[in-house]
This record gives structure tokens, sequence and C-alpha cells, in this order.
């Protein structure tokens, strides 16, 4: 008997849903990402947890020459300052790339409008692109990386175009 355990390895990377260059949209795309009120209404009371650090960056501008805050800096170590000063902006960026996926509704991946109710497959009433469900939950699963393979999508060789792999002008070091 083996000790491989019997359930097969996960798909990395994770199997595509759709791909961008499905639809055609045109050139002048524009893609839908949450703004701040947004991204704070989607997030809820985890915004608690960077409140201490925005008021002390506020306090920390604020109060720019104050000696006493100078030395409590040196004292406390510029690094630490460093970290907590950075702290906030880390948060907000993961925020923000966590707020698409935390919206549980479809949505267009283009003006952001609300498609409960909707059927797959057709066209969003706000902003007449078309749209699939499939292609919505392939958009909140990594939005950014959603965005880069629709900007390569001519980049990548057409399905029945044949290609050489592996042929190179270059002749290598060790004569192969």
């Amino acid at each position: 008997m083996s000790d491989l355990p019997s359930t097969p390895p996960p798909n990395i990377p994770p199997e595509s849903l759709a791909s961008p260059g499905e639809m055609e949209w045109g050139d002048d795309i524009t893609w839908w990402k949450p703004g701040f009120f947004e991204t704070a209404r989607l997030m809820g009371w985890r915004w608690v947890l960077v409140l201490p650090m925005v008021g002390l960056i506020v306090i920390l501008a604020l109060a720019p020459m104050d000696p006493v805050i100078w030395q409590m800096m040196w004292v406390g170590g510029i690094k630490l300052l460093v970290i907590i000063v950075s702290l906030p902006f880390i948060l907000a960026g993961q925020a923000f790339s966590k707020a698409v996926k935390m919206r549980g509704e479809p949505f267009c991946i283009h003006c952001g409008y609300d498609l409960v109710g909707l059927p797959d497959n057709h066209r969003c009433p706000e902003c007449g692109r078309p749209y699939r469900f499939a292609m919505i939950d392939e958009y909140r699963r990594d939005p950014e990386a959603f965005i880069q393979r629709w900007k390569r999508r001519h980049e990548v060789p057409m399905r029945d175009q044949p290609f050489i792999a592996g042929v190179s002008k270059r002749k290598s070091r060790d004569g192969t």
C-alpha cells in the first residue's frame, strides 16, 4: 500500500473559468474598481483596525517641528515609525483588492452595475457592454490579473496557428 494521498493535488494556477479574449468589447475598455466609500462599506468593521495608525500619521503630520514628537521618534526608533506609517497604506491596498472579491452579487465588470435578476450572457443595462456570469467570477477572482490578460490577449498565438517551441538561432555553449 502506498502512503500517497488519494486526492489529486490542487490546480496551480487555478482552473480558468472564462477568458477575457472570449468577449469582444472594443479597445476603449473601462474596468470597474471600487472607490473609497464602496471599499469602506464592503470592508465593514475591519476599518477600525486602521484608525489608530491613521491617527498617529495625522499627529505626526500636524506637529512636525514639536521637539517632544521628534524625541519620541528617536527613542522609539525610526524603523518602528516607518512600519507604523506604512501599515495603513498596505492595509488599504489589500482592502481595495479584496473589495471586489467580497462583492457577492453579480455585477458588471465595466461599470459596477448590480446585475441581480438579469439573465446570463446578456448586455448590461447601464453601460451596454456584454457580460457573462463566468466572466464576472473570473474577474472577481483576481481583477488585476484579468485586466492584464485582456491587455495581452493579442500577444498569444491563435489556437490553430502552429508554432515551433524551443528552437533558437543562437548556439549554446555546450554544443546542443
